[in-house]
């Protein structure tokens, strides 16, 4: 392979070899184009580059602090969230800006009180939770780019304001349900999940109907518990108490993600600790702990630190390009059986 030179770098940025060679060599440039060259030479792969200078171009970068991305939030308790977080936080720092997280006040319906936290700085904002469309819209008045991570069931409100990114849920649910219906021989369903509480979830549920459906499975309409008590999640008290309430326990409960897999594991050995061994449980997320005693739940993969980037990604681009027209994506799970 023929290595890198001072002359390849210069011709592929555009500039004079002179000004390369003094951005190499300590000479006098700007920072700017001093942290441009050394990039560029660093992913061309030239090997006499100062590591002292690539560290301090990276430390000047990270000084320069670009300006902050605004993450909105309302929930924190899961691996699931904090793996994302993780995403978000890497993304923001590899770009020069900084994070700030802020967990929003049930109480704060117009959006009045997040917004006054929107200080000058702040470039661009990250909706990680499904928040009312009159809250967002107050978000709004300020502006700025705007991403959303999942909508309302009827995300026309969310659409016009900003990027919508969603994790596949309907095909994966319904690969995950036909195995279990054609490879472990169930029939017997029970569904939890809060399938009208936002367009990524429904998804999920859409798609174990379509499967049920497909397999002439007939599904008894008092095991479906598809909205919880406080119209919001379904917590742990919650799962507990529909497990306790079943009419009978089914061959297999499929839960909306790994939180209520999890907690519908704990509801039904607190309820029969027999049954619990023979009941198949389905996730979704792949957050489980490895030493969860229901280690045969099966699950289906997001690359959820990568969808934190990607989340940033969106605001970014939407910074740099404020006309760039709104998008809804959504990214590939993988089911793990």
């Amino acid at each position: 392979m023929k290595k890198v030179t001072i002359q390849d770098i210069a011709a592929e940025m555009g500039l004079s070899r002179n000004t390369v060679a003094k951005a190499l060599n300590g000479g006098l440039v700007s920072p700017q184009t001093r942290h441009a060259v050394v990039q560029k030479a660093w992913q061309m792969g030239y090997t006499k580059l100062d590591e002292n200078l690539v560290e301090e171009v990276k430390t000047t970068y990270r000084k320069a602090n670009t300006g902050t991305i605004l993450v909105l939030f309302n929930q924190m308790q899961s691996v699931f969230w904090t793996r994302v977080l993780a995403g978000i936080s890497n993304a923001v720092n590899d770009e020069g800006y900084r994070m700030q997280l802020y967990v929003v006040n049930e109480k704060d319906k117009d959006g009045e009180e997040a917004g006054r936290l929107i200080a000058g700085d702040v470039k661009g904002i990250i909706f990680l939770s499904v928040f009312p469309p009159r809250f967002v819209k107050g978000i709004a008045r300020k502006k700025l780019p705007m991403t959303f991570f999942n909508s309302p069931v009827n995300a026309q409100d969310y659409i016009k304001l900003g990027d919508v990114i969603n994790v596949e849920g309907f095909y994966s649910m319904n690969n995950l349900t036909d195995y279990v219906i054609e490879h472990k021989g169930c029939t017997k369903f029970a569904y939890i999940g809060f399938a009208e509480g936002s367009r990524m979830i429904q998804a999920r549920y859409l798609g174990f109907l379509n499967s049920c459906n497909k397999n002439h499975i007939r599904l008894d309409e008092r095991m479906q518990f598809t909205r919880p008590a406080n119209n919001t999640g379904f917590s742990y008290a919650m799962v507990e108490q529909v497990v306790a309430n079943m009419a009978f326990i089914p061959e297999a409960v499929v839960c909306e993600d790994d939180d209520v897999a999890k907690h519908a594991a704990l509801a039904i050995l607190q309820r029969d600790s027999q049954a619990v061994k023979r009941v198949l449980i389905t996730g979704f997320n792949n957050t489980l702990e490895a030493d969860f005693f229901k280690k045969d739940i099966l699950t289906v993969d997001v690359r959820i630190e990568e969808m934190g980037k990607r989340l940033v990604k969106s605001v970014l681009d939407k910074v740099k390009c404020p006309t760039m027209d709104n998008s809804f994506t959504t990214i590939a799970t993988y089911p793990k059986i």
